[in-house]
């Protein structure tokens, strides 16, 4: 058996973070996409300056039903970013892990649990965008930036999490964006099978703008998935609707009335009773109550940790999208 190193090489120029390298050089999904880019383009000037144009916009489950999609593609375009090409295609509970498998190490179970009831919960749309900015930057770590942090209370009027929905849950993030272009490598790798990560790498240098393509997969997505405003106050009342005379509901009344109040934020419970009871509480409604109420993060730092705009530009002036670079799920 040959021993020696890793599988592969992963250039600076694809990742300023040396342990990223390091782990994405024997990473499965990344080596996949990777034989693909290297296929289709080489290992020169030109794959570099490809990946470092483009920056993919997952429109994720609850984006869709908050109904954010048209807003944010508006601030994106603003932005200077223009869709080339789109893929729609949905999350699962392995999907989901292995996406952030070197960041959910410090979220809590509950975190994960309720990312659970997220992102399977419907379809997701991929959006590869061609940015016109010469910046000196990725054009995803650019457009990283311009998403926002986890924490809500960090976010601001321009980021795109506040952007796609009024409700401002730390586990409700709404879109991810790719970190840096080793990023997208490895994330073609995990969402798609071969013919359609050819597909979307022929579109790297695409100039078409293929917005009122996307706005139409996007319509159609939306009519699949049924809109909610993700307020967990409103769904909480929807409850208490449903609850009114129903002599067997006096358990589930009572941990309602504690978790109105701030007594209990035992979500959990609140979900199983509602089950027991057969009571119809929308998904969405179930969502939102769990992403208010379950815990955040642990005090560890990530396996492989955040990259933002100061890593490839050291020297630049800091600019307002660049505030509050997101910890965890993006």
């Amino acid at each position: 058996m040959q021993r020696g190193g890793p599988s592969c090489h992963v250039p600076e120029w694809l990742s300023r973070v040396e342990r990223k390298r390091e782990i994405y050089a024997g990473d499965p999904y990344y080596r996949d996409a990777w034989d693909d880019v290297s296929a289709l383009l080489g290992t020169g000037p030109a794959v570099a300056e490809a990946l470092h144009t483009v920056a993919p916009l997952v429109l994720r489950p609850d984006a869709v039903a908050a109904r954010g999609g048209a807003g944010l593609l508006t601030a994106v375009r603003d932005a200077g970013f223009v869709p080339v090409a789109w893929s729609r295609f949905r999350f699962d509970r392995h999907t989901t892990r292995e996406v952030w498998r070197y960041q959910l190490n410090i979220a809590t179970r509950e975190r994960i649990d309720v990312m659970d009831l997220i992102m399977p919960a419907g379809e997701s749309l991929y959006v590869l965008l061609r940015d016109t900015r010469k910046t000196g930057i990725p054009a995803t770590t650019r457009l990283s930036g311009l998403k926002g942090p986890s924490r809500p209370e960090d976010r601001e009027t321009h980021h795109l999490r506040r952007i796609a929905g009024a409700a401002q849950a730390s586990v409700l993030t709404y879109v991810h964006v790719s970190d840096e272009p080793a990023d997208i490598v490895r994330e073609l790798g995990i969402f798609f099978d071969r013919p359609e990560r050819t597909r979307l790498l022929g579109a790297l240098d695409a100039r078409q703008d293929a917005t009122d393509q996307v706005l139409a997969v996007l319509a159609e997505i939306e009519q699949r998935t049924e809109a909610c405003d993700l307020s967990w106050k409103s769904a909480l009342e929807r409850l208490g609707r449903l609850l009114a005379d129903r002599p067997d509901g006096t358990e589930l009344n009572s941990l309602l009335d504690q978790v109105r109040s701030g007594r209990s934020r035992d979500w959990r419970s609140l979900l199983d009773q509602a089950d027991r009871l057969g009571l119809k509480w929308r998904h969405w409604d179930r969502v939102a109550v769990a992403a208010e109420l379950s815990a955040r993060h642990l005090e560890v730092e990530p396996v492989i940790p955040d990259v933002g705009r100061s890593a490839w530009a050291a020297d630049e002036p800091a600019c307002p999208e660049d505030r509050g670079a997101a910890a965890l799920p993006a």
